[in-house]
C-alpha cells in the first residue's frame, strides 16, 4: 500500500503540472517545467512536507521519475 503522504504529494504534483497522470519517464522540461519551476516545487515540498533537498540535487532531476524517486526515498514511502 502506498504511503498516504506520498499519494498526497503525487496529487499535488498532478495539479502543479496540470496533468491527470504522472509519467515517470516524462522529461521535466517537456512538461513545461524549467529549472526555476523545479526549485519552486521542491521548496514548496520542503515547506509543506518537511522534505529537504540539497541544492546540487535539484539539477539532477531530468525526468519526473527522478523527482518522484527522490521524494519517495526522503519520506520513506
Amino acid at each position: 500500500m502506498e504511503n498516504p503522504k506520498f499519494a498526497e504529494i503525487k496529487e499535488a504534483l498532478k495539479k502543479r503540472l496540470n496533468v491527470t497522470e504522472l509519467d515517470p519517464k516524462a522529461d521535466i522540461k517537456s512538461l513545461g517545467f524549467d529549472s526555476l519551476d523545479v526549485v519552486e516545487t521542491c521548496m514548496n515540498l520542503e515547506d509543506n512536507y518537511g522534505i529537504a533537498f540539497q541544492t546540487e540535487e535539484l539539477a539532477t532531476f531530468k525526468t519526473l521519475g527522478d523527482l518522484l524517486d527522490s521524494i519517495e526515498k526522503k519520506i520513506g514511502a
